[in-house]
């Protein structure tokens, strides 16, 4: 497993790059989305604690997460036939991409602590920032295995663009879904600690506000999260060893777009 993480660290950061700098370039929507233009406009949390949560949420909510078949067409066809070894592909790629997120997120969540002399709340955010998003993560990969895109430039785009529906109507439609599909995921996840919060007493979801109430909470959500991880990449690895017909087609020819 080390080995497979390693090889798609430095897989992710050749040129292009796209990885890397689809987060960068999200880090920095995200820092003037919050400190140019009227928060409220873009944020419900609008604090201080909201900003390390906003640029987790945006920087994991985008294609990096989604299309991780398409990502590498080659690495991917080499084990769509072996379970055991796209599993482990499809948790490298997870791991990889939580490992540019997570550690700048708890960094930011750690200098807000300092600032705002709450370390208390700055370690359960550090918490959650690097454990929640784990389960997510796992549940949106399954975007990537149903529909599938090649990476390919602006330019071969605009010169296929006759071939409106597949080459271009489609990756667009792709771009954009992550934006939805994480926060769906992240709520999914969520959903049950909340759901645990309401059914068993004496807790409610009133009781999430205090300050035993978001330890326990955090926790059970982190728990959630990393059974979910597990279960959601075992799911992603089968469905894509049912659909192994139609992802060794379409990943082997890049001129489907």
């Amino acid at each position: 497993m080390v080995a497979t993480v390693r090889s798609e660290w430095v897989r992710a950061w050749r040129w292009p790059a796209q990885v890397p700098m689809t987060v960068l370039g999200n880090a920095a929507l995200v820092c003037v989305a919050w400190f140019v233009i009227p928060r409220s406009w873009l944020f419900d949390f609008t604090g201080a604690w909201g900003f390390p949560i906003a640029l987790a949420g945006w920087m994991y909510a985008d294609v990096s997460a989604t299309n991780v078949l398409g990502q590498d067409p080659a690495d991917a066809l080499s084990v769509l036939s072996d379970g055991a070894a796209l599993e482990r592909l499809l948790r490298a790629k997870t791991i990889v991409l939580w490992l540019m997120v997570a550690p700048a997120c708890a960094a930011v969540a750690l200098a807000l602590g300092v600032a705002e002399h709450d370390l208390t709340l700055a370690a359960l955010m550090m918490v959650g920032l690097c454990v929640i998003p784990l389960g997510p993560l796992a549940l949106s990969g399954w975007v990537g295995v149903v529909f599938p895109y090649h990476q390919r430039s602006l330019r071969w785009r605009w010169a296929n663009r006759r071939r409106f529906r597949s080459v271009v109507a489609r990756w667009l439609i792709l771009v954009v879904l992550p934006y939805g599909v994480f926060p769906a995921a992240i709520v999914v996840v969520l959903a049950v600690p909340l759901l645990m919060f309401h059914l068993l007493p004496p807790f409610d979801v009133g009781a999430v506000l205090t300050a035993d109430g978001r330890v326990g909470f955090v926790l059970s959500a982190s728990v959630v999260s990393v059974l979910a991880w597990f279960a959601a990449i075992r799911g992603t690895a089968f469905l894509a060893g049912r659909r192994a017909g139609r992802l060794t087609d379409y990943l082997g020819d890049a001129e489907r777009g």
